[in-house]
């Protein structure tokens, strides 16, 4: 059985920065799980631009390095606020790239606690032992409708992860 001292699950714009923050403090082992950027990729309206302004799209790092202008920078991507969604995620892919090369796609099945900390099992059955462990899954793994609008069409009572 491996062990760790972190474990992240998520590789969204929280999970990359959580890792990219802890990976400072050195001899801490921190090993990030999920699909980059895929909730934005596969959940968010074609063609959507950010509300949030300039600075709150940045995701956030230890030197601010990994900034917007870098990334336009480094790839002559130009493009201006709001940001167009498709530009967030291809920023966020080259964030990753950057901040968590060794991002392991592997799905966890569930955390466990242990004598040590935690227990993560993965869908394969392998288990992979943390002191501590980071969730930024985001809420699409999350929706949840009170058992009172369970028999109301969705035109009628949804959760925000549907739109």
């Amino acid at each position: 059985m491996s062990k760790c001292d972190v474990i992240i699950i998520g590789a969204g714009p929280y999970g990359l920065s959580a890792a990219a923050h802890l990976r400072t403090i050195p001899g801490l082992d921190v090993r990030v799980f999920g699909e980059p950027m895929s909730f934005w990729d596969r959940n968010m309206p074609l063609g959507m631009f950010l509300r949030s302004n300039w600075t709150a799209t940045q995701i956030a790092d230890p030197t601010r390095a990994l900034t917007l202008e870098a990334y336009m920078a480094a790839n002559g991507n130009r493009f201006s606020q709001p940001v167009p969604l498709d530009r967030f995620v291809q920023y966020g892919l080259w964030y990753q790239g950057h901040a968590v090369p060794d991002l392991d796609q592997r799905k966890i099945a569930r955390i466990e606690s242990s004598s040590q900390g935690f227990r993560a099992i993965f869908l394969g059955g392998e288990v992979l032992e943390s002191r501590r462990v980071v969730v930024a899954a985001g809420i699409g793994s999350f929706p949840w409708r009170p058992p009172e609008f369970k028999d109301l069409p969705s035109s009628l009572a949804s959760h925000t992860f549907e739109h």
